[in-house]
Parts: structure tokens; C-alpha cells; sequence
């Protein structure tokens, strides 16, 4: 039941994109790329694992690719630089957060290793985040114009997807140590990206949809 809910949530905040569609496309895909990318580093299976058949599912799987897809719309509607300006946005919140735990949690509780390696965590995101959406945006920009909308779309998150995670995961790795479960946690985030992915498909038809339909104004 865990995993029909999972599948439930991935679907409905692909969706959220198309809400106000054709006249707040840009201000909704600011909302879900933000909140995505920043959520997906308190909400993953190792504070927050989601048991589908007996493994440890994460919701960040699912925003943290929401985040790349509202970045490859970004792209694919209205071009390189909203898709740059959108990604750094979000990026640049993931540090604002990052520094507003660190401060609260110093003031709070002192300083410890435990309050420093969380946020140097939150730098590795970046920094992985960064350096992936750079190299997914460059590639894309080279084939848009020999491919659909839908091959931009996966080939954009499947990019993102793979660097990020042997970017991040090994410099994670270096400041938290290596969990004892490394091999299902990765598994479950390519499963849990993979259906992402379908879920981004589904949007992205719903978005092509919603534009074919609109009334074409007289020349």
C-alpha cells in the first residue's frame, strides 16, 4: 500500500505543474523547482525511509527530480537563460537554507560535528547540483533542435540524475561515513527517479496538450 500512495504523490506533484498553466507557468515551475530541490535534502530515505516492499523508498527521489524537470520546461518553453536563472534560484535557496539551520542549530546547541557535517552536506548538494544542471543544459542546447520535447526531457534528467548521484554521493560519503545499506539506498533512488521520470512524461504530455489547444491568433 506504501508504494501505491508513493506512486500517488509522484504523480500528483508532476501535476501540480500544469496548475495556472497558461498564465503562471513560469511563477508554479519557480514554486515546485525550489521546493523541490530544497525539501529533497531533509526528506530522504535516511531520516525518512518509505518501506515498499521491504526497501527504503525516499520522497526525495521524486522532488529532487521534479526540481531537473521544471529546469528541462524551463528549457524546453522559453529557452537557456530562464532555464540558468530558474536552477541557480533553487540552488542558491538550498544555501540560504543550509546557512538558516546552521545558524539556528549553532545558537541553539552549540557548535558540534554533527551540526557541521549536516551542513556541509547541504554544500555538497549544491555543489553536485550545480555542476550536473551546467552539463545537462549545455548538452541540451546542443540537440534541441534535432529532437522532441520528451527526448530533451529524459535525457535532461537521466544526465542530471547520473551526475549528481556520482558526484554527491561519494563526497556524502566522505563527511557522514558509508551507511550500511549504500547499494538499496542508491537502488531505490534510481527506482524512485525512474518513476519520476514516468510521472514528468505524463506532465510534460498534459503541458504539450494545454499549448495545442490554445486559440490561434489571427496574423
Amino acid at each position: 500500500m506504501n508504494f501505491v500512495f508513493f506512486v500517488i504523490f509522484s504523480l500528483a506533484v508532476f501535476l501540480a505543474s500544469l496548475v495556472c498553466y497558461n498564465k503562471y507557468r513560469a511563477t508554479t515551475l519557480y514554486a515546485l523547482a525550489i521546493g523541490g530541490v530544497v525539501n529533497a535534502n531533509f526528506f530522504h530515505a535516511g531520516n525518512y525511509p518509505i518501506n515498499c516492499f521491504n526497501l527504503p523508498f525516499g520522497i526525495d527521489s521524486i522532488i529532487y527530480t521534479l526540481f531537473v524537470f521544471c529546469v528541462v520546461v524551463m528549457f524546453i518553453k522559453d529557452g537557456k537563460r530562464p532555464a540558468y536563472l530558474l536552477a541557480f534560484s533553487s540552488i542558491i535557496a538550498i544555501m540560504f537554507s543550509a546557512v538558516m539551520q546552521l545558524v539556528s542549530d549553532l545558537l541553539s546547541f552549540g557548535s558540534s560535528i554533527d551540526v557541521w557535517t549536516t551542513f556541509f552536506t547541504f554544500c555538497i548538494s549544491s555543489v553536485a547540483s550545480v555542476i550536473s544542471i551546467v552539463v545537462m543544459l549545455e548538452i541540451l542546447d546542443k540537440i534541441k533542435n534535432k529532437t522532441n520535447s520528451y527526448v530533451l526531457l529524459i535525457v535532461g534528467i537521466v544526465i542530471v540524475a547520473v551526475l549528481d548521484t556520482l558526484i554527491y554521493y561519494p563526497l556524502a560519503t566522505l563527511i557522514n561515513g558509508v551507511p550500511n545499506n549504500m547499494l538499496i539506498l542508491l537502488l531505490t533512488s534510481i527506482l524512485g527517479k525512474t518513476l519520476a521520470l514516468g510521472c514528468g512524461l505524463i506532465a510534460l504530455f498534459f503541458m504539450n496538450k494545454i499549448e495545442n489547444k490554445k486559440p490561434k491568433q489571427n496574423a
